[in-house]
């Protein structure tokens, strides 16, 4: 019987120098290829530079005429004024809340000012100065993580441990969030104070959530009364219990062992008594939070300030826009300049 090694066919055998030199190669052309795209990009930008600055008397004067036309605009239009409030809504009402929004804003954007001033009650001429009507969740960093960490105590370990914060806000939707801003643009300042009220009770006059706040505060009061006779009932025994103490103190001929265990005893039997008075009070105290809560079918945190404050962000900003609107036109003027003869060049090749 032959005894010698069988040889590894070629194939199998790693040329590490030539892995190396093909890791080496790959590496040379990644970076290569970033440092001709940046640049590429740097010449690009010093390429418009040098074209800005050899024409920077006609974009002066483009930009100073769309100043000039903003400035106008700002003086003819009337300006925005915005008010924000801020709602809770209970009994899942968020998706019956938003959907009046948008409602309401469709009416706005189409300036249907008869709709808008009968549902909030206003004149027409009132209602025509609204300009639109928004309502976005309330999102910061530390309620999103809470939010995160209670929902995922409710999972099994398994399917928690799966669910990473990224994934956690991807699956929920805006009606699943706590706290909504609702927002109101208008070119009236003094508006705001009257639009709140009529948009709750639109969503709190529907059936279902009438229902579904009758049951629950029914529920609540029940609970609040068990609760209560509960903790009677535990203040009754406590009270016996110390007047069993008493009683026992006052023997004269008492067992000094026996009278050692039936503290012992009548001492747990205590505790666990005022624990569980304790347990009760919070318990009350839960619930009474919940009937606060549950009195209203959308909570107002925040209401509308009685006078709306201006909008001065980017897109209200008529300067700024007309000096961005001027320097756009100008530099589109150039490229279809340019476009065209570039085209005439090669039509006369």
């Amino acid at each position: 019987m032959s005894t010698s090694t069988p040889k590894k066919p070629e194939n199998e055998e790693i040329d590490l120098g030539v892995l190396f030199n093909s890791i080496g190669r790959g590496i040379t052309k990644l970076f290569t290829a970033i440092g001709s795209a940046v640049a590429f990009l740097l010449n690009t930008l010093l390429a418009l530079a040098i074209f800005i600055r050899k024409r920077i008397l006609y974009y002066m004067i483009a930009c100073g005429v769309g100043l000039l036309l903003g400035v106008a605009t700002e003086l003819v239009s009337n300006p925005t004024f915005k008010a924000t409030a801020t709602l809770e809504p209970y009994f899942d009402s968020s998706r019956q809340l938003y959907s009046n929004v948008a409602y309401l804003n469709d009416l706005a954007s189409q300036k249907d000012s008869v709709q808008l001033g009968a549902f909030f009650d206003i004149p027409v001429r009132d209602a025509a100065t609204l300009s639109a009507i928004t309502i976005e969740p309330f999102l910061s960093e530390t309620r999103l993580l809470q939010e995160y960490n209670s929902y995922v105590i409710q999972l099994d370990s398994l399917v928690a441990a799966e669910i990473t914060f990224n994934d956690y806000l991807e699956q929920i939707n805006d009606f699943e969030r706590k706290i909504h801003v609702l927002t109101v643009e208008s070119s009236k300042q003094d508006i705001f104070g009257s639009m709140l009220n009529p948009l709750i009770r639109s969503v709190s006059d529907v059936p279902y959530f009438k229902d579904q706040q009758k049951t629950l505060l029914n529920n609540l009061e029940l609970s609040d009364s068990i609760t209560q006779i509960s903790i009677v009932q535990t203040d009754s025994l406590l009270s016996l219990f110390e007047e069993v103490r008493i009683v026992e103190a006052n023997k004269e001929f008492s067992n000094g062992t026996n009278l050692y265990m039936s503290e012992k005893a009548e001492n747990n039997t205590e505790i666990s008594l005022l624990n569980r008075k304790i347990m009760l009070t919070d318990e009350l105290k839960s619930i009474r939070t919940a009937k606060l809560k549950a009195t209203n079918v959308v909570d107002v945190i925040a209401a509308f300030p009685k006078v709306g404050y201006l909008d001065a962000s980017f897109w209200k900003n008529r300067k700024l826009q007309g000096i961005l609107a001027g320097f756009i036109i100008l530099s589109l003027f150039y490229i279809v300049l340019y476009f065209d003869a570039f085209i005439s060049s090669k039509s006369n090749a």
